[in-house]
């Protein structure tokens, strides 16, 4: 392998670095501080001659590093330009493009089934088979954390811009209970546990969700704690992605996510489980119909303060969970989405 990668315990000293970026990426509320650290990881573990990023988002942004990891403007003039968009037109299942004609270059993207997001780093030397592979799952879990870190940063800034007010709610003593116990998990599984977010909105993803809530639910049932399961689906997004396109569909479903989001406390669980659907679980709510009329508020504000093509609504539906019944998570969860689908029917009457 080559020296760069090479070390005494290669494979433990590339989990440190990455496991420092990934505590430094969600301590910054800066998105060039995020880039940063970034182009840093990328210095410390492959020592490239450069690298270019691409961020698709509303517009293409481009980002430079050095070979030092430092930041610095790009435009379409960049030397690694072509071979950036050549990766984010031609992307196989797994979100790499097999290997570039350059055998100086390696190119990843994020997510793998539309990227968002393409990294291409060079070097001075070619590169061998071994080598590259091992580059390619460095830099896949660099790219990753760092989308994930922007885009949790701008939906941040985005809510800011449409609600006027802080967010951050003081948590109940048994959810900032549950919230310890979450800091006081070991290194290795906070890294896991960085890998369970959905990058297209910030929020947790379906296994991200069930990890995370099924700890608190069991705490909740221990200590017989009042809890609520809360499902919801966007209305209209498929009428969206054929009117509009799918950039349009996938802004939709960000523009859902931050309202849903907001609509909670910092401590509670909030995920998208996929597509168009998103799910909550809260502890020691006693009035959960006042978190759908939250959700209806928030919906309702948004759409008086941002001008979009379309209108943000959702459909919930919301079941407490009963810490005596022996229900599962996953049986409460159903349970919300059928009340859900209720909600929606008689929306549509």
């Amino acid at each position: 392998m080559d020296t760069h990668v090479k070390q005494h315990d290669p494979e433990a000293a590339q989990w440190r670095v990455l496991l420092a970026l990934s505590r430094e990426l969600f301590q910054t509320d800066d998105p060039r501080n995020s880039l940063g650290l970034a182009g840093r990881a990328m210095a410390d573990l492959l020592r490239p001659s450069g690298a270019l990023l691409l961020l698709r988002n509303h517009r293409l942004e481009l980002i430079g590093f050095d070979s030092l990891g430092a930041v610095h403007g790009a435009d379409a003039g960049h030397r690694l330009y072509r071979a950036g968009m050549d990766r984010l037109c031609a992307l196989d299942g797994a979100g790499v493009a097999g290997p570039p004609a350059d055998p100086r270059l390696v190119a990843v993207a994020a997510p793998a089934h539309d990227a968002l997001a393409v990294l291409v780093v060079a070097w001075d030397r070619d590169l061998d088979g071994a080598v590259r592979g091992a580059y390619q799952r460095i830099l896949t879990s660099i790219l990753e954390l760092t989308a994930g870190a922007l885009g949790k940063i701008e939906a941040r800034l985005v809510l800011e811009q449409v609600i006027m007010e802080q967010r951050a709610h003081i948590a109940s003593s048994a959810a900032a209970h549950a919230a310890e116990l979450l800091r006081r998990d070991e290194s290795a599984a906070e890294m896991r546990l960085l890998s369970l977010t959905d990058v297209l909105t910030g929020l947790y993803n379906r296994r991200g969700f069930f990890v995370l809530a099924e700890r608190v639910f069991k705490v909740a049932r221990r200590k017989r704690s009042h809890s609520a399961v809360i499902f919801a689906d966007i209305d209209g997004l498929k009428r969206i992605n054929d009117a509009l396109g799918h950039d349009a569909g996938d802004c939709l479903i960000r523009d859902a996510a931050l309202v849903f989001r907001q609509s909670f406390r910092q401590a509670d669980v909030v995920s998208r489980l996929g597509g168009d659907e998103f799910v909550a679980y809260t502890l020691d709510d006693d009035r959960p119909d006042a978190i759908l009329e939250r959700i209806r508020a928030n919906l309702h504000a948004f759409n008086l303060v941002q001008e979009r093509p379309y209108t943000v609504a959702l459909s919930a539906g919301i079941v407490q969970c009963d810490p005596m019944d022996g229900q599962t998570l996953a049986d409460y969860v159903l349970l919300a989405d059928e009340r859900m689908y209720a909600d929606k029917r008689q929306r549509m009457h």
